[in-house]
């Protein structure tokens, strides 16, 4: 039997939302998916080639997309190895991430990408086609054909992009950061949830605390708060200035 909160949902007309930012940035997000549970995507328009930050779910190919907007070939690079970063890395010829994350970018499984945490039915108000269900979802693998380590930097003609290693949501975590534009590209490991209340029943069981996770995360808030960022492109719910980004850390920080 389907599921009846997809029975209610209609058919969505166009799957992305894509929105102009400064910098010849430009934002793009899957608009039928919780915003929680699907990842911001960022276009960083060079002199030539253009970077895609993060690749969403892959649930509808986005390379047309990103191809329909960019004025240079692609790079595609995903933040981290989990499902809503990673899913639609595979749709590019040209796709990178940090080397701890490749193995499980080029093989996934459900728990890998954490898909078998996040992905189902509810966290759609629209389809991508009739009959969909999150039944279905896998995400599709893809060996990188780039491999990035901390302090690498993607050059796209009159940009320079620093990789910057954040581990610990996945082992290969990464941010990415442009200090001509003062932009900082964080993902999964900083963003601005406006209603966190609501998320705690997607969270997995909680573990007991681990002190040096613990350690290694606020190492790399450290490590960020210390950057001249004038804006962050997080991973969820789009931008925020820096001294939001500076209260978000403090707070976690204690």
């Amino acid at each position: 039997m389907r599921n009846a909160v997809l029975s209610e949902c209609p058919v969505a007309e166009s799957w992305y939302e894509i929105s102009a930012c400064a910098d010849d940035i430009v934002h793009l997000r899957e608009a039928w998916i919780d915003p929680y549970l699907t990842g911001d995507m960022w276009l960083v328009r060079g002199q030539e080639r253009d970077l895609l930050v993060d690749c969403g779910t892959g649930i509808v190919p986005l390379r047309p997309i990103v191809e329909a907007i960019a004025r240079n070939p692609v790079i595609a690079v995903a933040c981290n190895c989990w499902y809503d970063h990673a899913g639609g890395l595979h749709d590019f010829a040209e796709r990178g991430c940090h080397r701890d994350d490749a193995d499980l970018i080029e093989a996934p499984t459900a728990d890998s990408s954490v898909a078998s945490i996040y992905v189902s039915d509810e966290m759609f108000t629209a389809l991508p086609h009739q009959g969909y269900s999150a039944d279905s979802y896998r995400m599709a693998g893809a060996a990188p054909t780039i491999l990035f380590d901390d302090g690498d930097s993607i050059d796209l003609g009159a940009r320079q992009i620093e990789i910057i290693h954040v581990p610990g949501m996945t082992p290969g975590s990464i941010a990415l950061w442009e200090q001509a534009t003062g932009s900082l590209f964080t993902s999964d490991t900083l963003f601005d949830d406006p209603s966190p209340e609501l998320r705690t029943k997607y969270r997995p069981i909680s573990r007991p605390p681990d002190p040096q996770r613990r350690a290694i995360r606020i190492a790399n808030l450290e490590r960020l708060s210390s950057l001249p960022v004038k804006t962050v492109y997080a991973g969820h719910f789009g931008r925020i200035g820096r001294n939001r980004m500076l209260d978000i850390i403090s707070a976690e920080m204690g």
